[in-house]
């Protein structure tokens, strides 16, 4: 008996946030958890799930560093600090205890349900709840981590790194976005024609 095959479905997300959305999306949540959630989504690219998981003992202020699991890979690796995460975890380290995690106020469910309410506010207007190529979601995040890093030059190899995938071909699909793609070369062509 031939076993059969469950036919593959693209369902890679290709949205992410430019930077003025990003802006958007930060001066729109006032929420203090949510803008957390946020901002540690943008700054170390971490899933849902390793974002939620964040302890006060896996935080070094002093280099700007944050101990990241990855619970789909099953690996633990680093993710950095931007200057405002930096800032705005500043703020809560003091009264927290070395096993607290930093999302401890609300359970991943509710942060998933709060931002879609905003997502779909901002970004999803008009579009259809199954296309899933196009919506932001809570995942967006991830992807907006990854997109910004290539748009801006960072070899694929260092996202690679910084995502924590296991596979290189996980990361080629931010390649596109890099500024030596290709597009500059493209334009040369056209550039002398009227």
């Amino acid at each position: 008996m031939s076993k059969i095959q469950s036919l593959k479905i693209d369902n890679q997300r290709e949205r992410f946030l430019t930077q003025q959305e990003i802006q958007l999306l930060l001066d729109t949540v006032k929420d203090d958890t949510l803008n957390l959630f946020i901002l540690l989504s943008l700054s170390t690219g971490g899933r849902l799930a390793t974002i939620m998981d964040i302890k006060k003992k896996d935080i070094n202020m002093e280099n700007h560093i944050i101990k990241l699991f990855d619970f789909k890979n099953g690996s633990s690796y680093i993710g950095f600090m931007t200057d405002i995460l930096h800032k705005k975890i500043q703020t809560i380290y003091p009264i927290l205890k070395v096993n607290d995690k930093l999302l401890s106020q609300y359970a991943a469910n509710t942060i998933q349900h709060k931002l879609k309410n905003i997502f779909d506010s901002l970004f999803n207007i008009g579009l259809d709840s199954k296309d899933t190529k196009n919506r932001v979601v809570t995942h967006t995040l991830r992807h907006t981590f990854a997109s910004q890093l290539a748009i801006n030059g960072t070899p694929i190899f260092t996202i690679q790194k910084l995502m924590n995938h296991k596979d290189i071909n996980m990361t080629l699909r931010y390649a596109k976005l890099a500024p030596d793609s290709g597009k500059d070369m493209v334009d040369i062509i056209m550039e002398n024609i009227s």
